[in-house]
């Protein structure tokens, strides 16, 4: 699977409607994307961890290739919703992801007895789906991965007019709670923001650098490139509240000005 590069910037709210200006003549609403063509939707990530929270230090220690587990869905809950099995990777500066989606209702079934063939479902435009599957399997099973922490945002996606491969998204009103309940996918019950100011402003391509206009634009207001996890901002975030020191330390290193 190829690698691409994501690059990650937190921009002031204020700044989003005049960013978004910007980037439009060089880029369309993603009709293609997971939100099924709407401009905004929800994302809802339940992020699995290790009894030792490994995920959670490697990321804070800087390790350069490392992995990160997580079931997705999308907006709320129905009959027929998806959610899908990831696991993102981080080799170097390059980003890849596994994923093999199959339906919320089948989601539980599934961890207890993995019935790959029977319940993973093939979709244009994911290769692989079984063997993801098994992968995301093989690593639930051999780490005691559980569930961590809940992240929900809203995103509008981007697709480039002239570059396909090229694609930037706004997260916004990034929220998140620790929980070891995978029921609590689609529940909004007690989540913290972590970035209450800001939004996430990611590029991600293919190319060895940003296109040129991107670059102007980042320039031009000032953005700092950070290496954001919202796995991490939200659960530093619920620890820092309960007094945890570990995590209370990480938040004021990775700490946002306003």
């Amino acid at each position: 699977m190829d690698g691409r590069n994501e690059y990650k910037y937190l921009v002031r709210n204020e700044l989003l409607d005049t960013v978004r200006d910007e980037i439009m003549p060089y880029m369309q609403h993603d009709p293609f994307g997971e939100g099924g063509g709407l401009r905004e939707y929800t994302v809802r990530s339940m992020y699995y961890d290790t009894p030792g929270y490994d995920c959670y230090l490697e990321k804070i220690d800087g390790v350069a290739n490392r992995q990160k587990y997580r079931i997705r869905g999308y907006g709320e809950p129905h009959s027929e919703s998806l959610v899908f099995l990831e696991i993102k990777m981080k080799r170097g500066v390059l980003i890849s992801k596994h994923r093999a989606p199959l339906k919320h209702t089948d989601l539980y079934g599934f961890l207890d007895s993995p019935d790959v063939e029977g319940k993973i479902i093939p979709l244009p435009g994911f290769p692989a789906v079984q063997d993801c599957a098994r992968r995301f399997m093989y690593h639930y099973l051999r780490d005691r991965l559980r569930p961590a922490v809940l992240v929900v945002y809203d995103r509008e996606a981007f697709l480039g007019r002239f570059d396909p491969t090229l694609r930037i998204t706004f997260d916004k009103r990034v929220r998140g709670a620790v929980t070891n309940d995978l029921g609590q996918l689609y529940s909004d019950d007690d989540l913290i923001m972590p970035l209450p100011r800001h939004f996430v402003f990611e590029v991600k391509f293919f190319r060895s650098a940003v296109p040129a206009w991107v670059q102007s634009i980042i320039m031009k207001y000032s953005m700092q490139r950070m290496a954001v996890s919202k796995y991490a901002m939200c659960l530093d975030c619920s620890q820092a509240r309960r007094g945890t020191a570990r995590t209370r330390r990480a938040v004021e290193t990775d700490a946002v000005p306003a």
